[in-house]
């Protein structure tokens, strides 16, 4: 018996797509105000700004930049060392009268520093109407002697301990300070720093005898940088040690044994000579008859 053919095909279930469209001038008047709206946000906070900034402005003139209160009556200085206040007055360029908190403070620390004699500078405000200045000195370590070829005169400068050149002041009597000497010092200005490898090795001696027990033994008078490689220290005493112009501590080391041992035999050295690596060629003082 034939089977019954079926009469009606498998079809597929239909499947009905929407498309959607959303027209560019809509999109476009969105976009305009989306943009409208930003602009308006940021010129009211523009404005906001702005007011604020001269709200507190005119607040401060009013209560800080122009009140009475605020202006200057006292400038006190504080001095480590002998340095004379009306100089650092002077650099500091400070007006009696004028508004102590519109004074630029690192401003007036530079230009107290740049006075010669002036190691360091720090400069508060003590309100409401004082400013205070803390000067530290250059200390003098050594002398020199320049030759200032324009006034065909010798001038006389200290130096600290970096190699800072120093005027005297006016008045001030000749301080009693080791001399250096052999260098070839001309036309040198206050506030010059002496970068001469020579020079700078005579003031590392200077400061190194200082922290030795060498510095109550020696009361040195001059130091000569003219030798090649080495400098010359004469005491005021007369005796005479010769350095090499590097490792000075343990050329210094090396001296405090032949002081102890000349010491220990009750004799006083003439002459040291330091620069030869091992052996220390010394020469002792002849004991005078009574």
């Amino acid at each position: 018996m034939a089977t019954r053919r079926r009469s009606n095909r498998y079809r597929k279930p239909e499947v009905n797509i929407l498309f959607t469209t959303t027209s560019k001038t809509h999109q476009r008047k969105k976009l305009v105000r989306y943009g409208l709206w930003a602009l308006a946000m940021l010129c009211t906070l523009t404005a906001v700004g702005i007011g604020t900034h001269f709200a507190v402005e005119g607040f401060l003139r009013q209560a800080v930049y122009q009140n009475p209160r605020y202006a200057l009556k006292q400038i006190v200085v504080e001095v480590k060392g002998g340095i004379q206040r009306k100089p650092v007055v002077q650099a500091a360029r400070l007006v009696i009268g004028q508004n102590t908190m519109a004074i630029d403070l690192h401003e007036v620390e530079k230009n107290v520093e740049n006075l010669p004699y002036v190691a360091q500078a720090q400069v508060r405000r003590q309100l409401p109407d004082t400013i205070v200045i803390s000067v530290t000195e250059r200390l003098p370590l050594a002398r020199i002697t320049s030759f200032r070829q324009d006034l065909n005169m010798k001038e006389l400068f200290y130096l600290d301990r970096d190699g800072v050149a120093i005027a005297p002041q006016r008045n001030e009597p000749l301080r009693n300070l080791p001399e250096i000497v052999g260098g070839r010092f001309v036309d040198i200005d206050p506030g010059q720093r002496i970068d001469q490898p020579e020079v700078q090795s005579a003031l590392n001696l200077l400061k190194l005898l200082e922290l030795t027990p060498l510095r109550t033994r020696f009361d040195v008078a001059q130091i000569d940088v003219n030798r090649p490689l080495a400098m010359a220290m004469t005491t005021r005493d007369g005796a005479q040690i010769l350095f090499q112009l590097d490792n000075l501590p343990a050329q210094l080391e090396r001296l405090g044994q032949v002081i102890d041992y000349a010491e220990n035999r009750s004799q006083e050295v003439a002459t040291v000579d330091l620069t030869p690596e091992r052996n220390v060629p010394v020469r002792f003082k002849i004991a005078s008859n009574p």
